[in-house]
C-alpha cells in the first residue's frame, strides 16, 4: 500500500472513533488499557488526526 492511503485510513479511523464517542455517550474511555475522561480521549485522537493530516498534506505537497 502506498503511505498516502495508509494516511488516508488513519485519519478515517480517528473520525470514526471520535464520532462514535459521541453516539455511545460513555463518560470514560479506554486506550491501551487506561480509563480516562471522555473529553481527553476525544483530544487525543482528534490530536491524532492532526498529526496524520499534517504528515499526509506534507507528502501530498512534496510528491
Amino acid at each position: 500500500m502506498k503511505k498516502s492511503t495508509i494516511s488516508i485510513i488513519g485519519m478515517t479511523i480517528a473520525v470514526v472513533t471520535i464520532v462514535s464517542t459521541f453516539v455511545k455517550n460513555n463518560d470514560t474511555g479506554t486506550l491501551f488499557g487506561f480509563e480516562m475522561d471522555i473529553w481527553m480521549y476525544r483530544l487525543i485522537w482528534l490530536a491524532l488526526f492532526g498529526v496524520i493530516l499534517n504528515g499526509y498534506l506534507k507528502e501530498r505537497k512534496n510528491s
